[in-house]
């Protein structure tokens, strides 16, 4: 998730489907009152100085609609954080939403709390989330369980009397339904128990205005928590969960993947059975030793006022000039008109109104006795399609007998580094990256269906070996797969959730939730809050703004489709096998939030999962804050079948991480395992087995996982 050199200057510069239909009520909830209000929540006292949507999330900040849900958010415009410029939030595109995120961060201000004290469960302890006397407990409406969970106060917060107390699930909330959250047997620094919340009492006891939202918190008491321990109660609220959508015959903006999904059937149906259009504009032998060629490709378009001329890489759009998503009357994405120009003497017949992609494929010079393995590759942060010729993928191409091909990620490549910049500035426009995310998504798969399809990539002699009657394809038409790493791990599994084009996908060092598990605890976040905490200094506002951005930015990202990845597939599509490649101790992308993605899809880990001693190299020092279960509630892979989802663990002697939002930055903090591995014999036997069977091999001997610090 490395963040490019240039990011520096550009800141400068800007100084589950099947229960998706559920109604949001339990039984008996046609007597519950409704949660809204109209801007703060009266349930807490707002501290001073910041927006008031505490707590979060909050069904008080949702309305009565004929959605899914039921609800539909309804952030009042005034009560959203305001930047050093006056200017608030502005929550429009949010408001579309039929509930809040699957991976929502619960925050609240709870005055003299002492985290030790109380016993909230942290990182490390997470199965204490579930006990019965657990002090906080996210109780799922609908199933009636408990959700794990793990806490920390924000320790990017400088001032005690405004720390928020942070509350991630430890697997994703399920869509759409509804969660309480209680709060319980709370202490101060001294053992006291926290005196119950005054708003909470109001409620109780029907003194609470307005009476509808003292109602609904004492119906949340008195009917979902009848039978849960209350004694000690310091507050208890609800929210609904956003749904998922993928009713093909009845798609909905509200729903975090019908827009991807609407892209995907209109653009498919303009293309039919044809493969898209296509320019190699180079072939070569590069310094690895692989045959690399270089081109461009159209894709249908939804951005508005795309620039016309190509002036990106190989003549490709540089689509961080094109504006934001076209809409149709109902919300939802809408096609720019398109046709197919006839062929003419020397003219190839092209597409009018398309975007030209740009994409570089390597695979090895010597073509041997079988076709090279194809695979899609996913960039990391604010990279480029370069990245497939580096590092990262070439073992794979000259060792592995793979060819990768990639594309730049449209929203969050180099291109879209000023827009990124500029939307951490006012983070009101926020929707123009998750709108050019969307467009991204149809990027990659139209390059799978060149890989894929009989009248792509495979009809060019520069994936030919041989000439003539005797050509034939290098790699293995029909076959593709996806590979991607960082970022390309951490958008690759929503891709690969609404796409048909490949059925497996290798995501390395992925992970989901940037604005409640990745942003912090990266070492890259420090030179995005460079211009992000200026523009919002207060760090509550920082934190809810974070998670205002997250709503939309599950429409991009792993955390709005993990729940349909491995199972409950949208209508139309085809579930995924994955298999999640987990440095320990990673500076960029989180462990934890791996480790929820892993949970959420359901995987199953390689074992034994960690040896506490690196035995590799005895000057690595004992490490501290090891976590008390290694991959906790991840059950024990079967290497020997084929798996839904598999993760294996990778040990490079890296110290480990802070248990709080905070990077591993600094010495203590050892080097930076992110990129290693990519060049393991271990790992790329491991990919060629899982892409070829769906197996992921012991090649660890019954052991953990460890291997030298090497990229």
């Amino acid at each position: 998730m490395r963040a490019p050199q240039r990011l520096a200057a550009a800141l400068v510069l800007i100084c589950t489907a099947l229960t998706a239909s559920l109604p949001m009520m339990s039984a008996g909830a046609a007597t519950m009152p409704d949660p809204g209000v109209t801007g703060c929540d009266v349930l807490v006292a707002t501290p001073s100085n910041h927006s008031c949507l505490l707590p979060w999330p909050n069904d008080a900040f949702t309305k009565k609609a004929s959605t899914l849900t039921g609800r539909e958010m309804n952030i009042s415009a005034s009560a959203t954080p305001m930047n050093v410029s006056g200017v608030h939030i502005n929550p429009h595109f949010q408001n579309i939403n039929d509930g809040f995120s699957p991976g929502s961060e619960v925050l609240i201000n709870i005055p003299n709390l002492s985290f030790t004290q109380s016993g909230i469960a942290t990182s490390t302890t997470i199965s204490s989330s579930l006990s019965s006397n657990a002090p906080v407990v996210l109780f799922d409406t609908v199933t009636h369980q408990n959700v794990p969970y793990f806490a920390e106060m924000d320790a990017q917060s400088t001032d005690a009397s405004a720390q928020l107390l942070l509350i991630h699930p430890a697997t994703n909330f399920l869509e759409g339904h509804r969660i309480d959250v209680v709060l319980r047997g709370l202490k101060n620094g001294s053992g006291a128990y926290l005196p119950q919340l005054a708003g909470e009492t109001a409620a109780l006891n029907g003194s609470l205005k307005p009476a509808t939202r003292g109602a609904h918190l004492k119906w949340i008491v008195t009917s979902d928590l009848k039978s849960l321990n209350t004694s000690h109660l310091y507050a208890a609220w609800d929210f609904t969960v956003a749904t998922g959508g993928g009713n093909l015959s009845k798609l909905s903006a509200s729903n975090i993947a019908d827009p991807a999904l609407s892209m995907r059937q209109q653009a498919y149906k303009l293309v039919g059975t044809t493969s898209p259009v296509f320019q190699v504009t180079g072939t070569s032998v590069n310094g690895n030793g692989e045959r690399q060629v270089t081109g461009i490709y159209q894709v249908p378009t939804f951005l508005k006022n795309c620039p016309t001329t190509g002036n990106a890489m190989f003549g490709s759009t540089d689509t961080s000039k094109c504006e934001s998503m076209s809409t149709d009357k109902s919300g939802l994405p809408a096609l720019i008109p398109s046709t197919l120009t006839a062929a003419s003497a020397g003219h190839a017949a092209v597409w009018t109104n398309q975007l030209w992609a740009n994409f570089i494929c390597v695979m090895p010079q010597t073509m041997g006795s079988v076709a090279a393995a194809p695979s899609l590759y996913g960039h990391g942060l604010l990279g480029d399609a370069w990245e497939v010729t580096r590092g990262n993928f070439r073992y794979a191409a000259t060792g592995g007998n793979m060819m990768g091909c990639a594309t730049d990620w449209s929203g969050m490549s180099n291109n879209d580094t000023l827009m990124v910049a500029g939307t951490l500035n006012d983070m009101s426009y926020f929707h123009y990256m998750t709108d050019h995310m969307l467009q991204g998504l149809v990027n990659f798969q139209f390059l799978g269906r060149l890989i894929n399809s009989s009248r792509g990539f495979a009809t060019d002699p520069a994936f030919q070996s041989g000439t003539g009657s005797t050509a034939v394809s290098r790699f293995l038409v029909g076959k593709c797969n996806y590979t991607g790493y960082s970022q390309g791990g951490i958008m690759g599994g929503a891709l690969s959730a609404i796409s048909n084009e490949w059925s497996r996908a290798v995501i390395g060092q992925p992970g989901l939730n940037y604005g409640g598990l990745l942003l912090n605890r990266s070492v890259d976040w420090s030179e995005f809050s460079a211009v992000y905490n200026p523009a919002y200094p207060n760090s509550t506002d920082q934190q809810v703004g974070l998670q205002l951005a997250q709503l939309l930015w599950d429409r991009g990202e792993n955390d709005g489709y993990a729940e349909h990845l491995t199972k409950n597939p949208y209508g139309g599509t085809k579930v995924k096998q994955i298999f999640i490649v987990e440095n320990y101790g990673d500076h960029q992308v989180s462990n934890m939030s791996q480790e929820v993605l892993a949970r959420t899809i359901g995987a199953a880990a390689h074992a034994p999962a960690f040896n506490a001693t690196y035995l590799l190299d005895s000057s690595v020092a004992v490490r501290t804050n090891l976590p008390v279960t290694s991959l906790w509630g991840l059950p024990v892979l079967n290497q020997t079948k084929s798996a839904p989802a598999a993760l294996v663990l990778w040990d490079f002697g890296t110290p480990t991480p802070p248990t709080v939002n905070t990077a591993p930055s600094g010495a203590s903090y050892g080097h930076d395992p992110h990129d290693y591995g990519h060049n393991n014999a271990g790992i790329i036997a491991e990919m060629q087995s899982f892409f070829a069977t769906g197996v992921v091999p012991d090649v660890c001997a019954g052991a953990a996982c460890q291997a030298p610090p090497v990229n």
